[in-house]
């Protein structure tokens, strides 16, 4: 009965808020699956495919081409908008201040976008666009003032229009250039969670081409435009390609644009939205594009994973990067994990050899058969943790925190030292104390009898 669902075809199909305790879906096509609310503790899906089903995969990608390509056109026609503010002979020296502003602007907008990341990039541009809107209207009032005095005469009031109407103009671009940058950025990102990098090359490629297309139309007027709608077409190229290939490979500073990009492609992907997941095996399987927001993830085997990082994981301990990538690999061993917090995670037979752990927590964790040889286990928090069958040889476990829930059945052991050596007092003091002597099989749980838990299996 529990293997009935093993390598089958569940496209589509919705789960949904049902009891699926112990089911094998290993190596089952689960691609736009809903498993939201289900209970599936236990659950074998270890090489399993998650993620988009391919209509929903090309359907995103085609319109994440398409809107590149208007965001690229938008982009162009900003860029020559500015371009043409330096050819308007109405008023040429507003024209010259505002579009000089605005290039300035933009280009400290590209900056902010590529050191900062894009989100801070967006804010820095509101406060300028509404500084310079302000300022720009101020301006306008007081030569309008000064050039008919005190009454504001007809030719005044046209004066103030055309002043604002420039002003306007070279808002109006500059927004048209750095919305379609962050468009651009946004859905190349987006196709490069669903196909990889060569989808981000097409989708910015697609917006240069209609930019690059811009162009050659505005220079059929003037010299200038066309060089500004290249130049930003250009550096829209550039600056996509930057921030969605940073964002795709985790760079927090872009993580704004990887958050909108998994929100989109997971929607519709395998979808796991708060269900039980305690105990699950996902052993080798593919996780692309999907939801595990709020899931219930206690012991939970990631082990060699594929493509998590497209995975959308809020609200679950998967958030932390690097412990993602600890519980992917499962080697910990020579590494530094002093105060971290492990409670839930499955590390069974992970390399924890000659790890620090102290003062970590790693209650209800799961460590069955992993290799914990000389590794520091000070003041580690071990409620409910479950060692059974793993190698202590060696270990530290100075004050460690175990209870008569922690676990302890089979566990390799042929010594331990119960403190950390230091210079004042180098005494590690080794159990057995006779340093030409080991524990025989069994007999390091019964030394640390009555605080273990022995009757486990």
């Amino acid at each position: 009965m529990a293997s009935k669902y093993r390598r089958s075809k569940f496209r589509g199909k919705s789960f949904q808020g049902q009891d699926l305790t112990g089911m094998d879906f290993s190596g089952a096509d689960i691609r736009g699956t809903d498993f939201s609310g289900a209970i599936l503790r236990d659950t074998n899906f270890s090489r399993a495919k998650a993620g988009l089903q391919r209509r929903w995969a090309i359907i995103l990608f085609l319109f994440s081409l398409l809107l590149s390509t208007f965001s690229g056109l938008l982009a162009a026609i900003g860029g020559a908008l500015i371009g043409f503010l330096w050819i308007n002979e109405t008023r040429p020296q507003e024209n010259v201040y505002v579009a000089f502003a605005s290039l300035i602007v933009l280009l400290i907008f590209f900056a902010i976008a590529i050191g900062r990341g894009i989100s801070n990039a967006c804010i820095f541009l509101a406060v300028a666009v509404a500084a310079t809107v302000v300022a720009a209207v101020g301006w306008a009032g007081i030569v309008a003032v000064s050039w008919t005095g005190i009454t504001l005469t007809q030719s005044g009031a046209m004066a103030t229009a055309q002043v604002v109407a420039v002003v306007v103009t070279g808002a109006v671009g500059l927004l048209a250039a750095a919305f379609s940058t962050v468009v651009v950025t946004a859905t190349a990102a987006v196709a490069g969670n669903i196909a990889g990098l060569i989808a981000v090359a097409m989708t910015i490629s697609a917006a240069g081409a209609v930019g690059g297309a811009v162009s050659v139309m505005a220079a059929s007027v003037d010299t200038i435009p066309a060089l500004a709608a290249g130049g930003v077409a250009i550096l829209l190229i550039m600056i996509a390609a930057w921030v969605s290939s940073r964002a795709l490979f985790g760079d927090y500073k872009q993580r704004w644009i990887n958050d909108v990009a998994i929100a989109v492609t997971t929607k519709y992907g395998t979808n796991f939205y708060r269900a039980d997941l305690t105990d699950a095996d996902f052993t080798q399987a593919q996780l692309k594009n999907t939801n595990l927001n709020q899931a219930i993830i206690t012991r939970t085997c990631w082990f060699k994973v594929k493509n998590l990082h497209g995975a959308s994981v809020k609200a679950t301990y998967l958030e932390n990067l690097q412990l993602r990538e600890l519980l992917i690999t499962k080697d910990l061993h020579n590494q530094i994990y002093d105060g971290w917090n492990l409670q839930g995670v499955n590390l069974q037979g992970a390399n924890l050899q000659d790890a620090s752990l102290i003062s970590s927590n790693l209650r209800d964790s799961n460590l069955q058969g992993a290799e914990l040889s000389r590794a520091k286990l000070v003041e580690t928090q071990l409620d409910k943790t479950n060692f059974g069958g793993a190698n202590l040889t060696g270990a530290y476990i100075q004050d460690w925190g175990i209870t008569p829930e922690t676990n302890l059945n089979g566990v390799q052991c042929e010594y331990v030292f119960m403190r950390v050596p230091t210079t004042e007092n180098p005494n590690p003091c080794r159990q057995p104390n006779n340093w030409e002597k080991t524990f025989s099989p069994g007999e390091f749980s019964r030394f640390i009898n009555p605080f273990a838990n022995l009757h486990k299996i």
